[in-house]
């Protein structure tokens, strides 16, 4: 990976990205860009907790860092529909239940004889992760593809009523999607071959 410190510090501008994206929609929420500074502080003071934890191995401490970065990054994507939600606490708390067991569901995973993502080279996949694979073609087909032109006209079509929530529950479902993605690999890596105990 290079340089671990640096990318470390490369590694803050995807949480800044994320919540620089999720900051005004559906609309600016001074509540949730004090929670998205609270995610910021921690990150910077995570790679000084994490040096303490491994003092011989720096380079662990920033490659954890960024780790923790990445699943920042997917967890202020699901910002916009917690704000759709805003009014009803007990729908929010669900949202981030379910964001937070998908980390540990990408953990117990992997712990299967044959997991998901990145089963071992002689495993043949499961027929689960064909389908965990096309998840994201299938969200951005219903995301109108990124494209600006074509969101914006089903937006005049339907509606912000309609089209917000129906734009911020596709957002959360990549993210959920990436968190396990991530929590995967970071197992693998971590845990299953041993990268902390080297």
């Amino acid at each position: 990976m290079g340089n671990p410190f640096k990318a470390m510090i490369m590694g803050y501008f995807l949480p800044l990205l994320a919540a620089g994206i999720v900051a005004f929609v559906p609309d600016y929420d001074e509540q949730f860009i004090k929670w998205a500074a609270v995610i910021f502080v921690i990150l910077l003071a995570m790679p000084i907790v994490l040096s303490f934890r491994f003092p011989s191995n720096k380079e662990k401490a920033y490659r954890l860092t960024l780790t923790y970065q990445l699943y920042a990054f997917t967890f202020l994507f699901t910002f916009p529909l917690l704000k759709v939600l805003k009014e009803n606490i007990v729908f929010q708390l669900l949202l981030v239940i379910v964001f937070i067991s998908i980390y540990f569901l990408a953990r117990y995973d992997q712990r299967t004889e044959v997991p998901i993502v990145y089963p071992d080279g002689d495993k043949e996949k499961k027929w689960v992760a064909y389908v965990y694979y096309a998840i994201p073609f299938l969200l951005i087909i219903l995301g109108f593809g990124g494209n600006y032109i074509i969101t914006r006209t089903a937006f005049q079509l339907f509606g912000n009523e309609f089209m917000m929530p129906y734009v911020s529950t596709i957002l959360y479902l990549l993210s959920c999607w990436l968190l396990f993605l991530l929590s995967s690999v970071a197992y693998k890596s971590h845990v299953k071959e041993g990268y902390l105990e080297k």
